[in-house]
């Protein structure tokens, strides 16, 4: 969400139309059709990446390489990086790691300039896979540099108070991750945790159990303290999850992307590290982390404040925003960061939107959680007239419609009048079986 967002901004340039494809490429459906279309109606296919040189993304990774194999536009992939446990060699790396990741890289760079890559480390990995640094480029991650080059991180108290404000953000299977979030949420009755997982939301939305909780002092069900206090709030959009951060008074946890989140906000972060993957990011942009493996589990949020050096973090900004920007040029990617590219409307349009604040778990006890839950009781009842209203399966197509087809005011001329005819259909319908309910209401199994 973060970095994707920021792309589609730094993209967004007058006269450009940047469209999303919905991840379609990288599911196991039949791709013939979108990858005719993507050649045909595209310039250019754009990938903002992740952590995708890892094991469980290994048959998404050769879907697209299956893909760009067939593109005959230009393909950029942009912060693109390995997750792989800390200190891992290259020759330990299983061959169908290396094989898939390979041929996805040569597969990119066959149809770009070259790769932007998350970190040294994954730049390491691609030179020992055979790819030389004049096609491998180290640009981070691009959910830093959506609005620029970010600012200083500025210490917002001298020292962390029991009712200081703080986000915390957890990975469930680091070791030891329930005895931090216990411990720091026990000390600080303010702070609350930050899930970053589509399960965690359908907890929070729903009280949707995991089938097994091996682990109950893991923030993972409805039993949880947390959940009954309702101290979990889980973002669905960027914006809103940035303004949040900004009233915290600290950030810290082994998610990479809920402490970004932080410094997007200008909130002192410290990010507890514990892959290759938050590591390079960290180390690149300058943000404040420490390897979690070798500090207590519980280990308390001032130690982590009071011994963070965050005056290291503006200067770093400059450097790895420039670099950035020089990527997308070398990729012949217009900005809007270049002079004249500037895009105000965009920013304009996104200003006015209204985007969902904070999901509440279903405890919530003031009025915005209360309304909340509220809400999601209409959705599930809908009604009559909430039927008519309804967003709930609006259908967005992953790409814009085919050149040549039916304006959008025909196609909703042509859905109205269909509508009808199923309305009238289903009244129908409804008057027969009201009259064979009434007339025969024991006919079921007997004689008529």
């Amino acid at each position: 969400m973060l970095f994707y967002s920021a792309v589609f901004r730094v993209l967004s340039v007058p006269d450009a139309e940047v469209v999303a494809n919905s991840y379609v490429h990288e599911r196991p459906v039949h791709l013939g059709t979108y990858i005719n279309r993507t050649n045909e109606e595209f310039d250019r296919f754009v990938l903002p990446m992740a952590n995708s040189y890892r094991d469980t993304f290994l048959p998404h990774l050769e879907r697209l390489a299956k893909v760009i194999e067939r593109l005959t536009i230009p393909v950029t992939v942009v912060g693109i990086g390995a997750q792989l446990p800390y200190g891992t060699e290259f020759s330990s790396l299983p061959d169908d790691y290396k094989k898939i990741v390979t041929r996805f890289t040569r597969a990119v760079l066959d149809r770009s300039a070259s790769i932007g890559v998350r970190g040294e480390y994954t730049a390491r990995l691609l030179k020992y896979l055979g790819f030389g640094d004049e096609h491998v480029r180290v640009i981070g991650c691009p959910s830093m540099f959506g609005n620029g080059p970010l600012g200083p991180l500025v210490r917002k108290v001298d020292r962390l108070a029991y009712d200081s404000p703080m986000a915390i953000s957890y990975t469930p299977k680091v070791k030891g991750v329930d005895r931090l979030v216990e411990a720091n949420t026990n000390r600080y009755p303010n702070s609350v945790i930050v899930p970053q997982q589509h399960h965690r939301l359908a907890l929070m939305l729903w009280g949707e159990n995991p089938a097994k909780v091996p682990n109950k002092r893991m923030p993972i069900h409805t039993d949880h303290p947390l959940y009954e206090n309702d101290r979990m709030r889980f973002f669905v959009d960027a914006s809103t999850w940035v303004e949040f951060m900004a009233e915290q008074h600290f950030a810290f946890g082994t998610r990479i992307h809920g402490n970004v989140a932080g410094v997007l906000a200008g909130t002192p972060s410290v990010v507890l590290a514990h892959d290759s993957r938050t590591v390079e990011l960290s180390e690149y942009h300058g943000i404040p982390y420490r390897l979690y493996s070798e500090l207590p589990p519980d280990v308390d949020a001032q130690r982590l404040y009071e011994e963070a050096d965050f005056d290291a973090f503006g200067p770093r900004q400059a450097e790895t925003f420039d670099t950035y920007v020089r990527f997308l040029e070398h990729n012949d990617l217009e900005h809007v960061f270049q002079p004249g590219k500037e895009n105000p409307a965009y920013d304009k349009a996104l200003a006015a939107a209204k985007f969902p604040g904070p999901v509440h778990t279903l405890m919530a006890s003031d009025v915005v959680g209360r309304r909340q839950v509220m809400s999601r009781l209409r959705w599930l009842r809908q009604g009559h007239e909430g039927d008519l209203e309804r967003p709930a399966y609006e259908f967005e197509p992953p790409f814009r419609e085919p050149r040549g087809k039916k304006s959008l005011e025909e196609r909703v001329t042509e859905l109205e009048k269909e509508l009808k005819v199923q309305q009238a259909s289903l009244a129908n319908w409804r008057g027969r079986m009201g009259r064979v309910l009434r007339i025969n209401p024991l006919s079921i199994g007997g004689r008529r």
